[in-house]
């Protein structure tokens, strides 16, 4: 029992992030309500991986090389902008189709697999690298026995699946289909401009730090 208040407070900090609004939560949403239950539980099955991958790296390290590696890690922020910033557009154009095809007709993010693009939009957000290696640090102390970071995969990905499955399961609901399709091609951009402006933000995040690099 020695370990369970750091697993406790592991998992606060997971769910937490897992809940606030970011790509993964726009991502599962924007699958479930235009496509189908399958297609939004693809996406989580996607998201729980590439999740697992981010915690994998963490405890082996490598998140914490990746935010020292200054240059590696702004290439990889830079991917995972550009990444962001195309998902976005691609709703946009799927949003923008919805609206001058017939009613009720749910628009296709260009034919590509939910998991995929679940797995590619998590694993674009940099992000989780400086989450996963605090987190980890903050809340496993050094020498932890195996099980404990058993018990982190398990944790996280427990956690993933219901709060992004809950998420699939409600937005692809007869009720909640029905209202998004009727106004599919505005929420559908919304969607869009959502993901473009995460992957702006990143984006602008570079340039300061650049711009601050220089000034020095």
């Amino acid at each position: 029992m020695e370990f369970l208040p750091n697993l406790i407070g592991l998992a606060g900090m997971h769910i937490m992030m897992a809940m606030l609004p970011g790509p993964n939560t726009v991502l599962v949403s924007w699958y479930a309500a235009t496509q189908s239950r399958r297609h939004g539980l693809k996406a989580v099955a996607g998201v729980v991986l590439a999740s697992l991958v981010w915690v994998s790296l963490a405890l082996w390290g490598v998140g914490a090389l990746l935010v020292e590696a200054g240059g590696l890690y702004r290439l990889l922020r830079i991917a995972g902008a550009a990444y962001l910033i195309y998902v976005g557009y691609r709703m946009l154009r799927a949003g923008w189709a919805g609206k001058t095809s017939a009613p009720g007709t749910p628009p296709t993010l260009t034919n590509r697999s939910p998991f995929l693009t679940g797995i590619t939009t998590t694993l674009s957000n940099p992000k989780s690298a400086v989450f996963w290696t605090s987190a980890f640090l903050l809340a496993v102390p050094a020498h932890a026995p195996g099980w404990v970071y058993a018990a982190i995969l398990l944790i996280v990905a427990v956690q993933s699946t219901l709060w992004y499955g809950a998420l699939a399961l409600f937005f692809s609901a007869g009720f909640a289909q029905r209202l998004y399709l009727r106004i599919t091609g505005y929420l559908d951009l919304v969607a869009g401009a959502v993901m473009i402006a995460l992957g702006l933000k990143l984006a602008d995040e570079l340039r300061r730090e650049i711009v601050a690099e220089t000034v020095r």
